[in-house]
């Protein structure tokens, strides 16, 4: 009887295998964030765990309509050319001026830290910004540029908090870096513009000066431990867009 089991489950396999069907589980697609926890080498391994983030670039006239803040989505929606994009008749993206260098034009990417990575925000065409949470930890970080023809985009980092001897909502502009990103195939280094210098730093709160500095979003925590009353801290990207269709954004873990 046990022989008569055993040939029929052989049967059963042979036919599966001649059908061209097969008894083996498809492996489960692993998506990038879950790649997120073996460790990666940045700048020798470009193909090793990370999180990509698409930056896509469309004409002015672009109307996907929505938010398009699917935490799981990896793409944003930007002008391919900031500096003639208007929201409104007469109403041209730009930041506030407090600062000089916030006149250039361009969108904004607003940046937070918390569980997992997500694009809480992914049009800039309804209100010149967009919102991405990175997840726990710090990163290395690279971007390029593709896409034809081809561009340039000029990516700065700015810290903003609010003037703590003011009663209403004025706010410190504090530039910490920024990247020029062409189409090219190598992969540019961007970490420093998630990182402030000793040099940047006008509290004084870094005190680790013989590196990149303070992990930004630390030196946001960090400023409401030096006075409570700046609590309204936050990290945006100014992006300012000459082109490019496509600019790639890869975390690597640090």
């Amino acid at each position: 009887m046990k022989k008569l089991f055993y040939l029929i489950i052989v049967m059963v396999v042979l036919g599966l295998i001649i059908s061209g069907c097969s008894l083996l589980v498809p492996p489960v697609e692993k998506d990038e964030t879950s790649m997120l926890t073996k460790a990666a080498k940045p700048g020798t391994d470009f193909s090793g765990p990370h999180y990509n983030l698409n930056i896509i670039g469309k004409k002015s006239d672009w109307s996907g309509g929505g938010s398009y803040d699917n935490p799981d989505r990896h793409t944003m929606f930007v002008p391919e050319n900031t500096d003639e994009f208007e929201i409104t008749p007469g109403n041209t993206c730009f930041t506030p001026n407090d600062d000089p260098r916030l006149d250039e034009p361009g969108v904004t990417i607003w940046m937070t830290q918390g569980d997992e990575f997500a694009v809480l925000d992914g049009n800039a065409f309804d209100d010149c910004k967009c919102e991405f949470q990175l997840g726990p930890d710090r990163y290395k970080v690279y971007i390029v540029a593709k896409g034809k023809p081809g561009g340039e985009t000029d990516i700065t980092g700015w810290v903003r908090y609010p003037d703590p001897n003011e009663d209403y909502a004025v706010y410190y502009y504090l530039y910490i870096g920024s990247v020029n990103v062409k189409k090219t195939k190598d992969w540019k280094d961007a970490t420093d513009i998630f990182y402030v210098s000793c040099s940047e730093d006008l509290l004084d709160i870094v005190v680790d000066c013989d590196g990149l500095g303070m992990w930004v979003f630390e030196y946001l925590s960090a400023l409401t431990t030096y006075d409570s009353s700046i609590n309204d801290n936050a990290y945006f990207w100014q992006f300012n867009n000459n082109g490019n269709k496509l600019v790639q954004v890869r975390f690597y873990p640090d």
